[in-house]
Order: C-alpha cells, then sequence, then structure tokens
C-alpha cells in the first residue's frame, strides 16, 4: 500500500481514538484542511476512501456520441469512393446536415475523428523531375574549398570593404582575405594568402563572379583565377548561375561573420578590421563545433582526417607576370532550360532533348581541346568534339591564337 494512504489511514484511527487534529497534523506535517478533506471521504461510507481519486471529469459536455463518430468515419469511408469528392472535414460538415445533424460537431472534432481513426489520406510525394544535384562529395580535408565574397560592407568613416572567405566543406574550417575591392587582382591575392595557411584543395567551387571566371570584355579566355588553380593541379568547379545556396556551407559562415562579428564590434579603421578578423578566424576554427562533426572542434577533424602533407603552392606570385594555359579541368554544373542551351562562359551549345530541366556537368579539358558533358550521376553523356566549328574557336581563343 503506498505510503501516503497508510498515512491517511492511520489519521484517522488516531483521531478516532481521541487524539488532536493539531497534534495530528504536527506529526505528519499537514495541514488542517488536508484532515478535514480525508475525514469527509471517511465519513462519507465509501470503503476505499482513502484513494485518490480520478480527476477526471464526471461530465463531458462536449464529447461526442459514439453514434456520431461512427456517422462522420461512415461519410469519410462514402466520400473517398467517389474519384473527384472532397473528403475534408468541410466536405463532411455538410453531409452531416444533409443528414439531419445540426449542429454538427465542430470542424476541429471532425478533425480529430478522422486522426483518431487513422483516416488521413497521406498523397504521395511528387518528385519534380531533373532537382538532383550533382554533388563533389568530401572525403577528406581539403577535397573541396568554397569560395566567395562577402560584403560589401562599411566601416564609419573609413569606407567600404570586402571579405574573400574560403571554407573547407569537409572540416568546416574557414580562412579570411579582407580587401577594399571586389576585383580579380584582390581574388587571386586572397586565394594565394589563404591557401598557403590552409593548404591546397584537389576542387575549388566558385560562383560566377566576373573576378573568378575572366572578364565580359573578352568571354572566350579564362581568367587568372582559372588559370592560376589550374598551374596547381586544382579543378574550378563553377556552380549553376542564380543559386547562390550551392555554396550553402559558406553562406552559413557569411551570417555568422556578419552576427557573431561584425555587429558585435565597432571598428576605427580598415586596419583595425584586418586585426580583429584574423583573431575571430583563429577562434572559429580553434572552438566552434558543428553538429555534423559530431562535437569536434574544426581543428581537431582537420588533425584527425588528414591524411598526407597539405599541398605546396609554391613560389609566391606576381600579379604581372603572364599565367600559362596549363592542362587540366574545369567543371561548370549548368541547369538545361527548355531552350536546351549548354551555357559556357558565354558560348551556348545545343543539347539532346532529354536533358531538358536536368543538371548536367560539362567540364572542360584543356589538354585534349574538348568539352564532355555529364549526367547529375557524373555519367559522361557525350562529347562536343573540336569539329565543331563554335567550339574550335572557342579552344582557338583559349591558347591565344
Amino acid at each position: 500500500m503506498p505510503y501516503q494512504e497508510q498515512q491517511r489511514q492511520e489519521a484517522m484511527q488516531r483521531y478516532l481514538s481521541g487524539e488532536s487534529i493539531s497534534s495530528i497534523c504536527r506529526d505528519f506535517k499537514r495541514s488542517r484542511k488536508w484532515f478535514y478533506k480525508w475525514q469527509k471521504r471517511y465519513e462519507s461510507g465509501n470503503p476505499y476512501w482513502y484513494k485518490v481519486e480520478s480527476r477526471e471529469p464526471r461530465e463531458k459536455p462536449r464529447k461526442i456520441a459514439p453514434e456520431v463518430e461512427e456517422t462522420i468515419i461512415q461519410v469519410r469511408r462514402k466520400l473517398k469512393q467517389d474519384k473527384y469528392a472532397r473528403i475534408g472535414p468541410q466536405m463532411i460538415d455538410w453531409e452531416l446536415r444533409r443528414l439531419g445533424y445540426d449542429p454538427p460537431p465542430c470542424l476541429s472534432t471532425i478533425k480529430r475523428v478522422i486522426r483518431r481513426n487513422k483516416l488521413v489520406t497521406r498523397l504521395e510525394r511528387y518528385e519534380k523531375k531533373g532537382t538532383t544535384y550533382p554533388q563533389i562529395p568530401p572525403l577528406f580535408p581539403n577535397t573541396i574549398h568554397q569560395i566567395d565574397f562577402w560584403g560589401p560592407r562599411y566601416i564609419k568613416g573609413d569606407g567600404r570593404f570586402h571579405s574573400l572567405n574560403v571554407m573547407d566543406i569537409y572540416t568546416r574550417r574557414v580562412s579570411t582575405y579582407p580587401a577594399r575591392r571586389k576585383r580579380t587582382q584582390e581574388a587571386l591575392e586572397g586565394i594565394n594568402t589563404v591557401w598557403k595557411l590552409m593548404g591546397a584543395p584537389e576542387f575549388m567551387q566558385f560562383d560566377n563572379t566576373l573576378a573568378f571566371r575572366g572578364s565580359n570584355r573578352y568571354p572566350r579566355s579564362f581568367g587568372p583565377v582559372i588559370k592560376w588553380c589550374l598551374r596547381h593541379r586544382i579543378q574550378p568547379v563553377f556552380i549553376p548561375f542564380g543559386e547562390p545556396w550551392r555554396n550553402s556551407h559558406l553562406e552559413k559562415f557569411h551570417h555568422t561573420l556578419e552576427k557573431q562579428f561584425f555587429r558585435r564590434i565597432n571598428f576605427n579603421s580598415f586596419t583595425n578590421l584586418v586585426q580583429e578578423i584574423e583573431g575571430f578566424k583563429t577562434y572559429h576554427n580553434q572552438h566552434y563545433r558543428y553538429s555534423p562533426l559530431n562535437g569536434y572542434t574544426l581543428e581537431e577533424v582537420y588533425e584527425r582526417d588528414r591524411i598526407c602533407p597539405d599541398a605546396s603552392l609554391g613560389t609566391d606570385f606576381s600579379m604581372d607576370e603572364d599565367i600559362p594555359l596549363e592542362d587540366g579541368y574545369i567543371h561548370l554544373i549548368r541547369f538545361i532550360r527548355s531552350d536546351r542551351k549548354l551555357n559556357i562562359f558565354g558560348e551556348t551549345f545545343p543539347v539532346p532533348k532529354e536533358l531538358e530541366y536536368e543538371y548536367v556537368v560539362a567540364t572542360i579539358c584543356t589538354d585534349n581541346h574538348f568539352i564532355r558533358v555529364h549526367d547529375n550521376q557524373w555519367k559522361s553523356l557525350f562529347t562536343i568534339p573540336n569539329s565543331h566549328r563554335q567550339f574550335v574557336t572557342y579552344v582557338l581563343a583559349l591558347k591565344g591564337f
């Protein structure tokens, strides 16, 4: 028997034996209100007076009658047999009114009856055609880096600035390079500086900003950033036009940089910002923990999983030097629309109808002078040979003819 029930019975026995109520309440550390409650229960004559009674209401004026619930079930099942009928609570409400229920149960009650009797119809989820996106899985540190400019932001009294940010997707480690402007020169200087700290990746993922891909004045030639990647055996990857969320990991870091850094510190100059952002970058890599990393810091994941020393970038470069186009691969992820045109840095190539509304990967092979088009699983579909008149012009322009 529970202790509380024994206590109630003992209190009544001591009371019946002539002990005062005050003494009983003092010994049990209870109030007189508690004693009078159980005294009243005892005097009711119920043999189980000492047990706790259910607090469920004795009357439930809003409880639906069983026959009404059964009618709702039958109406629902009948409506489902009609191919074109609506079967929602509002339709059931109208049917109940037609059957003479006035007023019928409210719509929320009808919904509860449907859920309680497992009559909810779950439609098969419609999968859109062509939405599978070609991914490059990060298998180890420095497999793939995402890179983008953050900004512009403004320092009071000292003008605007940008920051070239790079993130290693496997470890989430980041590096930053603040710059006054967003140009090819700043992009190339930033990449060279960042990769000396983080190590060079196998793939580098960009958006289609001119600072990364080249110039509109010479749309058939590669810019210095692409040439710099090929020079160090790094494969550039360009995400589709108008889809910045494909760099989602780096975009989330931009939000963190905005909220946890830029909005918390008052900078008195650009030099002050450069100093502070270096400290924030170090703190982020050494202390931040992301759920996909199972609670490890970014540096801990990097030290645990790297399989070889970071690739060296060699000697420093000069922006004045002419970087030659070397052999390598350049990947462009593109979404094929109804015009079935594959856009490669301004040049368009027709593709088969079966690729309409699909993602494809166009790989420019600078050594063999052709473009290989892959599906969203990176399986080769076809090759645009150098017999194609447009591509011949394109390749010749790349080689400087």
